[in-house]
């Protein structure tokens, strides 16, 4: 027992795939990897093997850790098999059980990159033996994989933080010459003389050139620091309104919970620069109102909520298109339109709006 424990300290988080033909086999090889691993999938042929295997992927957006072949099996072989499954992942580890003593025909699995051999009849100690050599393996190639993902997250998030300080700085810099601005401002009114008057002209000039620098700065920082993430909530908001559409009468209150977050989770990626402290403060709201307030009790007013979301929605898609293209002239022109249609839900939401008409609501979703 304390080496089954020793062995699943490195293991219990392994997925494996089982091929093997023998029926009765099949059934003691599962039993026994079942005391080790996570989860052990049996297929008993080598075209099914890989069915498995790809369906695997799909399902788990990852591959087996490990894969025990049989070699003399109906269809293809193992070698064949373990062929087809290195060249879809070339890093599987895979061993094979065989009752074959052919040295040219095991070269051949070595060199498709087969990790382990067990000989036939298997013994329980040898087996174990290659499960925990290979399974440390694997663990000791998965830790360095993770080490590797992990110090490249903190050198993009030192990177990050470093376009932050330098964008702080920017925004010292900016109100400096705002204050600059200020008393060059009250210099001019009460200045007789030409010659300082365009001084102090020419300086806010510079200055302006400054703070449209320090605006253009923040837009780049969005677009490739957070606008991927703007982009990916939007697409989950606009996927949650098609289903609550089609689900109108029976909302469920976890999805409007839902629904709330993810706008929390748009708003505080805004509240961070400062030029959509407006849009950002209205989104909290917002997000509020629909997680705190019931839903009106009737249908049609809670369709049309709900298409008026759609609307808005759209409305902001359409401006995070406006921010990618870095154009800054363009980085609030909607900002009034995306206030007004929340405003108006809210109201709509909590039941304190003003009857809307046909013709209004024709003219809320002319976009």
């Amino acid at each position: 027992m304390q080496n089954i424990n020793s062995m699943r300290e490195y293991t219990q988080a392994l997925n494996v795939l089982y091929v093997e033909d023998n029926e009765d086999l099949r059934q003691y090889i599962q039993e026994l990897l079942s005391l080790y691993f996570k989860n052990i999938d049996l297929v008993s042929n080598g075209q099914e093997a890989v069915k498995q295997y790809l369906k695997y992927k799909e399902a788990n957006q990852d591959y087996y850790d490990l894969v025990i072949t049989d070699i003399n099996m109906p269809g293809i072989s193992g070698i064949d098999m373990s062929a087809d499954i290195i060249e879809i992942n070339p890093s599987q580890k895979i061993i094979i059980t065989t009752g074959y003593n052919n040295i040219e025909y095991l070269q051949r699995a070595i060199d498709i990159g087969v990790d382990s051999f067990v000989t036939k009849p298997i013994r329980k100690n040898q087996f174990l033996q290659v499960l925990s050599k290979v399974s440390q393996a694997i663990v000791d190639h998965k830790f360095v994989i993770s080490h590797v993902a992990n110090v490249e997250k903190l050198n993009l998030r030192l990177e990050n933080m470093n376009n932050k300080l330098e964008l702080q700085n920017l925004e010292l810099i900016q109100t400096n010459c705002e204050l600059k601005k200020s008393f060059r401002m009250l210099d001019t009114m009460v200045s007789k003389e030409q010659l300082h008057y365009e001084k102090n002209l020419k300086e806010t000039e510079e200055c302006d050139l400054i703070e449209e620098k320090y605006i253009y700065e923040q837009v780049e920082l969005l677009i490739s620091t957070d606008l991927h993430e703007l982009i990916e909530i939007h697409t989950i908001i606009d996927v949650n309104i098609i289903n609550i559409l089609n689900e109108i009468d029976n909302i469920n209150p976890e999805v409007l919970s839902t629904f709330s977050s993810l706008f929390k989770r748009y708003s505080s990626t805004l509240a961070f620069y400062n030029f959509f402290d407006e849009l950002s403060s209205s989104m909290v709201s917002f997000s509020n109102v629909i997680q705190d307030n019931p839903l009106p009790t009737n249908k049609e007013s809670v369709l049309n909520i709900f298409m008026l979301i759609e609307s808005f929605v759209y409305v902001l898609g359409k401006w995070q298109t406006y921010l990618s293209s870095s154009d800054i002239n363009k980085i609030n022109s909607l900002d009034a339109s995306m206030i007004s249609d929340m405003e108006t839900i809210i109201n709509m939401w909590t039941q304190n709006e003003i009857e809307v008409t046909e013709c209004e609501m024709d003219d809320i979703f002319d976009f």
